[in-house]
C-alpha cells in the first residue's frame, strides 16, 4: 500500500481540490463497497480507497503525504477510518452520501410490515369496477401510550448501550487501519430507547391489534393474478415509522364459455351447415348480452370474425378489447328418417353438380 500513489487510487490529480477528492471517493466507494460488490478483490479495493480518502481528505495528513510520501501510524499509513462513528453497512453509506452527515448512521426510521390478502371474482365482474370489503386484523399504534411503550406519567429513556443511535459499532485493527462495523443494538433492538415502566394496555409493545373492514376498489379489466397495492394500510411501524402496505391479489375464475387474452375475448359459436352454405345472421353471446353477426354464404367451419369493442376494458389504456368469434360446424347427433332422406337427396344433387364443377356441399358433408 505504501508504494501505491494515493492520488492514483482515487483517480485524481495531485492538484485536485477537496471537493474533487470527495466526489471521486464517493463514486468509487459506491462501486466497490462489499455490500453491493461481491467480485473478487472488491473488498481490498474498497479498503485502499477508504485509506486513501482518509489521508487526502485531511489537510495535515495530505500535506505530510505530499512531502514525505507517507504519514504516521500503523504500517506508515495512519489509523482510523474516513467514515466516522457508526459506519458499517450500505445503508450507512447512503446516509452519509445523501444526508445524515459526518458518516454517523444514527437511528433510521423503520417501516411496518405488509399485509397480503386475496379476492376471487368471475370474468363477468371484470366488465365494471367492483368494490369488495375485506376484514383484516392489523397492528396499530397503541392509543394509550401513542406508541411510546411507556405507561402514562413516564417516558422512554435513551438507551445507555448505544446512546440512542439504535446501533453499536465494533472496531478492529487491520493492516490498513481501523475498520468499523455496525450492528443493531442488543439492548434496545434498534429503537434507541428503553422503557422501565411499560404501558399496561399494550404491555410495552407500543401496538394493539385492531380488526378493520377495508373497502377495496377493483378496477374494470382486472386480470387474473394482478396485485393491488393500498399504501399505508398495512401494519404500523415501530417508533412512528412508515406503515406497511396492503396487497390484494385478484383471482379471476375461468369462464366455461369465454376464453381471455388480456382485454380480448374468444368464443366458439356452433352454426348449422345450412347457414354456412347459404349465409345467415346469427346471435352471438357476449358478457353483456347478445349481438348480431352476419355470416357470408360459403363460410367454412372454424372461420373467425371480430366484434370490435365487445371485450373487456383495457386496464392500462382506453376503450375495450374485441370479441373474436370462431364459427364451428354444427353436426346433428340424431336424425329422423325424413332428415336422412333430405341429406341423401342433397348429396346426390351435389354429386351431380360436381360433374359440372363445384361440389362445396359434398365437401361440407364429409368434413372430418
Amino acid at each position: 500500500m505504501s508504494s501505491t500513489d494515493l492520488y492514483e487510487i482515487l483517480g485524481v490529480s495531485r492538484e485536485a481540490s477537496a471537493d474533487e477528492i470527495k466526489k471521486s471517493y464517493r463514486k468509487l466507494a459506491r462501486q466497490y463497497h462489499p455490500d453491493v460488490n461481491s467480485d473478487s478483490g472488491a473488498e481490498e479495493r474498497f479498503k485502499e480507497i477508504s485509506v486513501a480518502y482518509e489521508i487526502l481528505s485531511d489537510p495535515q495528513k495530505r500535506a505530510q503525504y505530499d512531502q514525505y510520501g507517507t504519514v504516521g501510524g500503523p504500517g506508515g499509513m495512519g489509523g482510523g477510518s474516513p467514515f466516522g462513528e457508526g459506519f458499517g453497512s450500505i445503508n450507512d453509506l447512503f446516509e452519509m452520501f445523501f444526508g445524515g452527515g459526518g458518516g454517523g448512521a444514527g437511528r433510521r426510521q423503520r417501516r411496518g410490515e405488509d399485509i397480503q390478502r386475496s379476492v376471487h371474482q368471475k370474468l363477468r365482474d371484470c366488465l365494471t369496477e367492483q368494490h369488495v370489503e375485506l376484514d383484516i386484523e392489523r397492528r396499530e399504534t397503541c392509543e394509550s401510550c401513542d406508541g411510546s411503550r411507556a405507561e402514562a406519567g413516564s417516558k422512554p429513556e435513551t438507551c445507555r448501550t448505544c446512546g440512542g443511535r439504535g446501533a453499536v459499532v465494533q472496531v478492529r485493527e487491520t493492516l490498513l487501519g481501523a475498520m468499523r462495523t455496525q450492528t443493531t443494538c442488543p439492548t434496545c433492538r434498534g429503537d434507541g430507547v428503553t422503557v422501565s415502566d411499560p404501558c399496561k394496555s399494550c404491555r410495552g409493545t407500543g401496538f394493539q391489534y385492531k380488526k378493520r373492514r377495508i373497502d377495496v376498489s377493483i378496477p374494470a379489466g382486472i386480470d387474473n393474478g394482478n396485485l393491488l397495492q393500498m399504501s399505508g394500510m398495512g401494519h404500523a411501524a415501530p417508533g412512528g415509522g412508515i406503515p406497511g402496505d396492503l396487497y390484494v391479489q385478484v383471482t379471476v375464475e375461468p369462464d366455461k364459455q369465454f376464453q381471455r387474452d388480456g382485454s380480448d375475448l374468444f368464443v366458439e359459436l356452433p352454426v348449422h351447415y345450412t347457414d354456412l352454405v347459404s349465409g345467415a345472421t346469427v346471435d352471438v353471446p357476449t358478457l353483456e348480452g347478445t349481438e348480431k353477426l352476419r355470416i357470408p354464404a360459403g363460410t367454412e367451419s372454424h372461420s373467425q370474425f371480430t366484434l370490435r369493442g365487445h371485450g373487456l376494458s383495457r386496464l392500462r389504456g382506453h376503450g375495450k378489447g374485441n370479441l373474436h368469434v370462431r364459427v364451428k360446424l354444427y353436426v346433428p347427433q340424431k336424425l329422423n328418417r325424413q332428415q336422412k332422406q333430405l341429406l341423401s337427396d342433397l348429396k346426390e344433387e351435389d354429386i351431380k353438380a360436381e360433374k359440372k364443377g363445384g361440389n362445396f356441399l359434398y365437401q361440407l358433408l364429409n368434413i372430418r
